[in-house]
């Protein structure tokens, strides 16, 4: 893209190893730029860069990106500029501990106005994502993906990329899994244990913008579904899965709403997988929590 575009230049906070952005900074020197540990002026910077008519990427950890939340909120958003962030190591983050983790950025984003807010399943639908931030969204977005190589789960299922807009990528009825970004594997996972069960063919969906939310799928689902349970490694608190259960009620929605997330807590180091069985993210913890809540509904 900074190929084909001069406007688009690259942002860090002394990270341009971390982030990804050496070999940007190998090709186009001019266009990067490397503020130190200042996220706060990396993000008002970013700001008058877009004021100027450029296309700026800010590359941030999570965790490290709540420092700028002030910045982002009347600096970017306020004046609705064209900033796009790039949200490394989101979610658990293993071994860096629980100063790393990058658990809040769904809830500290999906607050302010103006922003785009969306995670990806998999490698390829994050460069889609990147994508559409830098050539057709004209506003501030940030893309959050987890630490380590680009996931390559569930390629051959893409549907083109429209602004707050779902894929379905299983079709099914009584039970819709909404997974979130780092969360859509394991909820392929969980979605074929449903099955094995005989429940219910689960709907199982890529939720992809956590902010615009879909509400037109939330109605349509709301038709032949009786719970919705929405997956996410972000703190429960202000998550995606809270804006789908204001809905639910706001709307007046027939269907049960179970969200499952991370609890309102610190989390200590440990490997991804042992911090998501400790917290009931992972495939067999949620499976379980399905079933009784289904069986519950049901009496009802």
């Amino acid at each position: 893209m900074a190929e084909k575009n001069k406007k688009v230049v690259a942002i860090t906070a002394a990270m341009p190893d971390g982030t990804g952005l050496n070999r940007f900074r190998k090709k186009f020197p001019e266009r990067f730029f490397d503020v130190g540990i200042a996220e706060e002026h990396a993000v008002t910077f970013a700001a008058g860069m877009a004021l100027g008519g450029m296309i700026p990427v800010f590359a941030v950890y999570s965790s490290f990106l709540q420092r700028g939340i002030d910045q982002i909120l009347h600096d970017v958003c306020m004046q609705d500029l064209h900033v796009i962030f790039a949200i490394d190591r989101a979610g658990f983050v293993g071994a860096d501990g629980e100063t790393h983790h990058g658990c809040f950025d769904f809830s500290y984003l999906s607050m302010i106005p103006n922003m785009t807010v969306m995670a990806p399943k998999n490698g390829k639908e994050l460069e889609e994502m990147l994508k559409f931030a830098v050539e057709e969204r004209d506003g501030p977005g940030a893309i959050r993906y987890p630490k380590g190589s680009a996931c390559t789960d569930m390629e051959e299922c893409h549907e083109p990329l429209k602004k707050g807009r779902s894929e379905v990528i299983t079709p099914g009825s009584e039970i819709a899994v909404l997974g979130v970004g780092s969360m859509v594997s394991v909820c392929q996972k969980v979605c074929e244990e449903i099955r094995d069960h005989k429940i219910a063919g689960a709907t199982f969906v890529n939720v992809r913008f956590v902010k615009p939310l879909d509400t037109e799928m939330l109605e349509a689902l709301t038709k032949d579904h009786r719970l919705f349970v929405t997956i996410e490694e972000n703190v429960l608190s202000g998550g995606f899965g809270e804006q789908v259960l204001h809905y639910v009620s706001r709307a007046k929605l027939d269907v049960g709403v179970r969200c499952i997330g991370i609890p309102d807590d610190y989390v200590e180091h440990g490997n991804v997988d042992l911090l998501r069985r400790e917290v009931g993210l992972d495939a067999e913890t949620i499976v379980k929590q399905i079933i009784a809540d289904y069986v519950t509904i049901g009496k009802d």
